[in-house]
């Protein structure tokens, strides 16, 4: 047998779930409508064959999404998604040997990553009442941690770290020369930011992603920003032309038109949030506090499982809550039309 990391054989991975073009997608945080018919024509109108047949070009896209967030150019890197950002942040920075700390249930990813390169994962876990209390992070942070992981909100269950929570870690975490990686894949939703912090710190990493409230998942579009020098070392790191044109596109084209995107794609999240929040609890269906464009359900009278399955066969993906989150179910938050949509069948299923 040819010889292959063994890190890399034993890690067990799950197949991303295809197939799911037909039904309502409730289930992995999208906006099933994407972006706005006026952007995506603004964007594809500059595709043609010459445009095609050149190499991708980050340049622009990346001084100009820097300036929207009062940062330079050296302080950003394009990735193709996230998920790929917070890989180059761990196999560049993360030390074998040493723990990353992440909370409980979260982004799978980083346990993933963590231990292709030999990290420890040492994971915190919530209360019985999903509250986090940080002193945890704050104690478990010492010499051995080289990486402390902050998902802001945080997936599945929604909850944030207020500032002053974040700088005490970041600021422990300097101490002992351990990186803060502060992912906000669900910034939008919640519109405060640490992205100022990689200004004065030199171990904060910030990622985003344009796969949730920017609406464009299928283009893999994601941005590490931190110190020029972290981010150069990142750059050293990535192939170069990871990032394909046309992501590139979109990623301008949504920078030059944030605010009034932003602006139509917010007042439809938060038309679609107020609405379900009322008829759940309407219902009395108890539900976690998020600040996340998803929300955390106790189905009533059926299982989490039973619920999942039933509301696939009629046409809803939703997500089944496992390990710490058993026995939920995980509803991507969408446009009013599409919730209607779920409660309807949700009141429909869940009966004695």
């Amino acid at each position: 047998m040819i010889y292959a990391n063994e890190k890399i054989r034993n890690t067990y991975r799950v197949p991303q779930p295809e197939g799911r073009g037909a039904y309502i997608r409730l289930d992995q945080n999208e906006n099933p409508d994407g972006v706005p018919q006026w952007l995506f024509d603004a964007a594809m109108a500059k595709v043609s064959p010459e445009f095609l047949a050149i190499y991708p070009e980050e340049s622009v896209p990346t001084a100009k999404y820097a300036r929207l967030f009062g940062l330079q150019k050296e302080n950003v890197t394009l990735t193709a998604g996230s998920t790929v950002g917070m890989g180059y942040v761990i196999k560049v920075f993360g030390q074998p040997g040493k723990d990353i700390l992440c909370v409980t249930p979260s982004f799978a990813m980083y346990e993933v990553y963590a231990k292709m390169i030999g990290m420890n994962v040492k994971q915190l876990s919530y209360e019985a009442d999903f509250s986090y209390k940080v002193e945890k992070t704050l104690d478990a942070i010492n010499d051995d941690t080289g990486i402390v992981v902050l998902v802001n909100p945080n997936m599945p269950v929604g909850n944030v770290y207020p500032r002053e929570d974040i700088v005490r870690i970041v600021e422990k975490a300097k101490r002992h020369d351990a990186a803060v990686i502060i992912d906000e894949a669900y910034y939008y939703f919640y519109d405060k930011s640490s992205v100022d912090l990689v200004k004065e710190y030199d171990n904060v990493f910030v990622l985003r992603t344009f796969s949730k409230m920017l609406s464009v998942p299928a283009l893999r579009l994601g941005v590490v920003m931190s110190c020029p020098e972290n981010i150069r070392c990142i750059n050293n790191y990535k192939p170069h032309y990871t990032v394909n044109s046309i992501a590139l596109l979109f990623a301008e084209a949504i920078v030059d038109n944030h605010e009034r995107l932003l602006k139509e794609l917010k007042e439809q999240y938060l038309e679609g949030k107020a609405y379900v929040m009322q008829v759940l609890r309407e219902n009395g269906y108890e539900t976690l506090p998020s600040e996340g464009c998803y929300v955390c359900i106790k189905p009533k009278y059926r299982s989490s499982r039973e619920i999942t399955d039933l509301l696939e066969a009629n046409g809803i993906l939703i997500l089944c809550g496992k390990d710490g989150l058993a026995g939920w179910l995980r509803l991507t938050i969408a446009h009013k039309k599409y919730m209607e949509i779920f409660m309807d069948a949700l009141l429909r299923l869940d009966r004695p």
